[in-house]
């Protein structure tokens, strides 16, 4: 059969005639995935995504589900094939099963748990993943299930263990971690309605079953011969898992058709890369998305496997992973039976992040707007990993969770994924090419050279905000690896780096229309340097060597000082007109394309101009009427980070005006933000979610003035709003908060005077400094502990 993988049932009973212990913690893990059920109750779904260098387990206590007398243990292993590049957002190994152990090996219960030949196992003939959805190029999650054909053809075995000799410096084919993270938390989906019902049965019928309000959902009886059509509508876009109930059919043949969408829209120009979508609410467009299909059952197979409670009388479908929606197609076909819709449910999942941040602004509600749709898409984005967009691939890019870890620093303090997704880009390290892969963890192996900088960025920001050294030091050898992959690719002639070319490397800037399909500038594929680079480049020297000389290395650092200054005087040499900056080299610039916003932005960024001169050249290439390369929404955090840097009044001047596209959005019907503007392929990616960190960092301005917080920086922007209030979490350790800074301020229109408030709660006792900038004021140093308060003229 053509299928990316294959389901894989396990199963053992155990008996407990005095009662079952007071605790049995287990130790799970598979390749690659499972799901962990206790008399017909889900307990666990795991494991974390790891790698070769780190595979995760879970540790579970499973005695709080045991019962007196017979307990039946039951596993679902999802396993994907090694040997195909199917679902490259799932790694697997080429040894694949499952393993159970106690977590207390001298316990009574040790071997009674174990995995091995004790467990039963069958293949599921009649679940396969489908490869032939041309919606779906990276996930392969969805489903094609017809039991009714082949119920009678489970075939339970002994299970076979898997002996792996460890001696004379043999290793495993994984090395077993407990996970990192916390596990993913969920709540019930409550839907909105229904819409577009083509159904011999009332739209109303259909809501009292599949979106009761405040009441117990009604069954919902589907004649013979029938065939029904609907659109559910959940109130966000939102990830879950899905269960829908029937009562059990008395014969097979009824068919289930789910199709996800994020939303109403025409027919894609280009399935599934671009896209075109209106409003997200207009029902004259059509649902557009992948598909699982599911035959029911019917009676029972002899001897089946055993999930849910009361399988006997109910047939539930519950498609393994979790899926991504904002509107599910549900598409019945009855056959000679009757078929009983008895209820619908849905549990979100997501990474259990605490908002702790929040934001109002009096008399306008569209900050708070901006805020809430900025954290629903993150959230959406993070799972056991950051994620691209959860709708299409699930890949944890490195400049994409550069910006979403930024994001979760500022929304909740929390660093725990952050670590997790720092050490799995580490890992991913290619010795022969002196990179990271772009994307980790995942089967299929890709290198975009630009992205191992971010890498390094995205360590020190961790630095920044946390100041664990002896974490972050464990990383530096790759870091420096990667600066001299760049060093190694530096003109002699030119003092720039050349672009590497070729097979496995992939030069992505950005998803800028002109530059489509791949991201590249189109001079910089024809003199093979691209200014973009080595601004990136010069930029990450830059940051290096603050954060290694922090570190204890400064010989290191003053020779990253010396590679940076070098970098940026050929820019400015070879990449300069005398106004702008080119997108290569500027003896070769064509006027009409090869001048991008991106140039002009890193130039300020990498301190390729003074601040006077990067104003100017952001008020230039940010108008609406230039001639430049217009960024995507992936590169607005650092068009925004170029406005701060450049001082003066630009960033003030072009916040509000900044953020049209994403009101734009918002007046569309978006629920979180879109991938970009063009394709349109996804109505979630968090690089959108750049309100965040604008809120807390520049409007707000409290940001780690030195590493850990140990000084706080307090630049409040407070002409941007007469009113505004602001709480920011600084940092975690331990599972909390260390603490919290609340901002506020009001204008006084008649006298001119703003009045600004500063409060800290920490968790401690400890004060720290403050270094108060306000506008028109000299600069202070003051203490955490006094609640500070300032009276300026506006």
């Amino acid at each position: 059969m053509e299928t990316a993988g294959l389901f894989v049932h396990f199963r053992k009973s155990l008996n407990f005639d005095g009662g079952p212990p007071d605790s049995l913690p287990i130790r799970i893990t598979a390749d690659t995935r499972y799901k962990l059920y206790v008399n017909r109750r889900l307990i666990s779904f795991g494991p974390v995504k790891g790698d070769r260098h780190l595979w995760f387990y879970d540790e579970v206590d499973i005695a709080p589900f045991l019962q007196p007398g017979e307990n039946t243990i039951a596993i679902l292993v999802l396993r994907y094939f090694y040997g195909t590049s199917y679902a490259p957002s799932f790694p697997r190994l080429p040894v694949g099963g499952l393993r159970v152990v106690t977590a207390e090996p001298e316990s009574q219960w040790a071997d009674l748990v174990q995995s091995g030949a004790s467990w039963e196992t069958a293949i599921d003939p009649s679940r396969i993943l489908r490869v032939d959805e041309i919606e779906d190029d990276f996930l392969h999650v969805y489903e094609r299930v017809s039991r009714g054909d082949t119920r009678q053809t489970m075939c339970w075995v002994p299970a076979q263990p898997t002996e792996v000799r460890i001696s004379t410096g043999n290793s495993t084919h994984w090395r077993l971690s407990p996970r990192l993270i916390p596990p993913m938390r969920g709540e019930r989906v409550q839907f909105r309605g229904v819409r577009k019902v083509q159904s011999s049965l009332s739209a109303d019928e259909w809501r009292a079953t599949l979106a009761p309000q405040g009441v117990a959902a009604k069954s919902l009886r589907l004649p013979p011969n029938s065939t029904h059509r609907l659109d559910l509508e959940a109130p966000a876009h939102v990830t879950a898992f899905i269960r829908v109930h029937f009562k059990r059919p008395y014969s097979s043949g009824a068919r289930l058709t789910l199709t996800y969408s994020e939303s109403y829209e025409n027919e894609p120009r280009m399935t599934p890369y671009l896209r075109t979508k209106g409003h997200r609410l207009d029902d004259r467009r059509s649902l557009y998305g992948p598909k699982d299909i599911y035959d029911l059952e019917g009676p029972r197979a002899a001897d089946p496997p055993e999930y849910h409670e009361n399988e006997a009388m109910e047939e539930v479908i519950a498609p393994f992973h979790w899926r991504t929606f904002r509107f599910i197609q549900l598409h019945i076909e009855v056959s000679s039976s009757e078929v009983v819709l008895l209820g619908f449910n849905a549990e979100t999942a997501n990474y259990p992040m605490d908002v702790k941040a929040c934001v109002k602004v009096a008399g306008d509600d569209m900050p708070e707007r901006l805020w809430n749709t900025s954290v629903r898409t993150l959230q959406n984005c993070m799972h056991d990993c950051y994620e691209d967009c959860p709708f299409y691939e699930q890949l944890q890019y490195i400049m994409d969770t550069r910006s979403s870890i930024l994001f979760t620093y500022y929304a909740s303090g929390d660093d725990r994924l952050a670590r997790q997704a720092i050490t799995q880009i580490h890992n991913s390290f290619q010795p022969m090419t002196g990179l990271t892969c772009s994307r980790a963890p995942s089967h299929r192996p890709q290198v975009i050279p630009h992205f191992s900088l971010y890498w390094i960025l995205m360590l020190a920001d961790h630095l920044s905000f946390f100041n664990d050294a002896k974490f972050i030091k464990k990383f530096l050898p790759v870091a420096d690896a990667v600066l001299g992959y760049f060093d190694s690719h530096i003109d002699p002639g030119l003092g720039l780096v050349v672009s590497e070319s070729g097979p496995g490397i992939w030069n992505f800037v950005d998803w800028a229309e002109q530059w489509r399909p791949y991201g590249i500038p189109p001079t910089a594929e024809r003199t093979g340097i691209a200014t973009y680079t080595n601004q990136l480049y010069a930029y990450t020297l830059k940051t290096a060597a603050s954060m290694i000389s922090a570190l204890g290395k400064p010989s290191l650092a003053e020779e990253y000082l010396q590679r940076a200054n070098g970098i940026i005087q050929a820019v400015r040499d070879h990449c300069f007109d005398g106004d702008f900056f080119t997108d290569s080299l500027a003896s070769q610039a064509n006027g009409a394309m090869d001048y991008s916003q991106h140039s002009q932005v890193w130039a300020v960024i990498s301190g390729a101009v003074t601040p006077e001169k990067g104003q100017e050249l952001l008020r230039q290439c940010l108008r609406t009427d230039s001639k430049f390369v217009t960024a995507s929404v992936s590169m607005a955090f650092y068009t925004l980070r170029a406005l701060s840097a450049a001082g003066g009044t630009v960033y003030d001047e072009l916040f509000h005006r900044f953020w049209d596209p994403w009101r734009n959005q918002l007046a569309l019907g978006v629920t979180t933000w879109e991938e970009d503007s063009v394709s349109q392929r996804s109505d979630c990616h968090a690089w959108g979610s750049a309100p965040i960190y604008e809120f807390m960092a520049e409007v707000a301005g409290v940001s780690p003035l030195k590493a850990g917080w140990t000084i706080v920086s307090f630049r409040p922007r407070l002409t941007l709003y007469t009113e505004f209030s602001a709480t920011v979490p600084m940092g975690m350790a331990n599972g909390s908060v260390i603490g919290m800074a609340r901002v506020s301020w009001t204008t006084d229109t008649s006298t001119k005077t703003i009045a600004v408030s500063l409060r800290f709660a920490m968790e401690t006792h400890a004060v720290i400094p403050v270094h108060v900038a306000l506008p028109g004021e000299p600069t202070h140093l003051l203490k955490s502990s006094d609640d500070l308060i300032f009276f300026i003229k506006s």
